[in-house]
């Protein structure tokens, strides 16, 4: 039985067919399809800049990604720190589900990427983030 714990991930819209391909190899069924889904960009309008998945995941999965977090320092001040993710482990499930990539790609893809706990709307608001309208109407 699996173990779930709540990501928010936000990738540069760059990579969004890549995490979409890697989710979907590395979740178990159809847990990773439909990720990525829903566009933001600095000012809410097209085209989107980033695309964001929130909820839960496998913890397996979770344990692989980079993860950012925010507490608050003695002063109230956000201090953010952010733990690299497994980029050897990733490639293997890459290759294992037959997705070729130069190398360097999963390093860059976890480079500019940002995971962590906290709920979408909090998440996109540290990031100077707004949810694009028209594209769709999907919600993180």
């Amino acid at each position: 039985m699996s173990t779930y714990t709540h990501r928010t991930i936000i990738v540069p819209a760059a990579f969004q067919q890549l995490a979409q391909g890697l989710c979907e190899a590395a979740a178990e069924g159809d847990a990773g399809k439909g990720m990525f889904t829903t566009g933001l960009s600095a000012t809410g309008a097209l085209p989107a800049t980033h695309y964001i998945s929130s909820g839960h995941i496998e913890q397996q999965f979770a344990d692989i990604l980079p993860l950012t977090t925010v507490t608050q320092d003695g002063e109230g001040l956000p201090d953010i720190h952010t733990r690299p993710g497994d980029v050897a482990t990733v490639e293997a499930i890459a290759a294992q589900a037959g997705i070729g990539l130069p190398a360097g790609t999963i390093a860059a893809l976890f480079a500019a990427i940002d995971v962590s706990y906290q709920g979408p709307f909090e998440a996109l608001a540290r990031l100077n983030l707004k949810i694009t309208q028209g594209e769709n109407d999907d919600t993180p």
